[in-house]
């Protein structure tokens, strides 16, 4: 199939809401391509009019948390007890290390 750039299609979609969600956690992700979050972001819209609960609990779990790596998780701890940490002493990867600071709001 060739299109255009710029053409939509209608497309048919057969999914269950555990891979729906899947989906939406990386493609709602802020790293994801902008295009395909405007996408997400509608989607996301419908399924909080269509499953409330299990939206609220997806929002909850999985859009609004962190998954941190294990280095990330040790540097938390650290941070804790009131050690002072920066980029250099950190071991993280600079995006990583960025990540972290805006989660942690510091």
């Amino acid at each position: 199939m060739n299109l255009s750039l710029n053409f939509y299609t209608q497309w048919y979609w057969k999914v269950n809401l555990r891979n729906l969600m899947h989906f939406l956690k990386l493609r709602a992700d802020p790293h994801a391509q902008y295009e395909i979050r405007v996408y997400a972001d509608n989607i996301l819209e419908i399924m909080k009019k269509w499953v409330p609960l299990s939206y609220a609990a997806f929002e909850e779990y999985d859009l609004k948390s962190a998954h941190l790596s294990a280095t990330a998780i040790g540097l938390v701890r650290r941070m804790i007890r009131g050690e002072e940490i920066s980029f250099e002493t950190s071991g993280l990867p600079k995006r990583e290390w960025d990540d972290l600071r805006r989660l942690l709001e510091i």
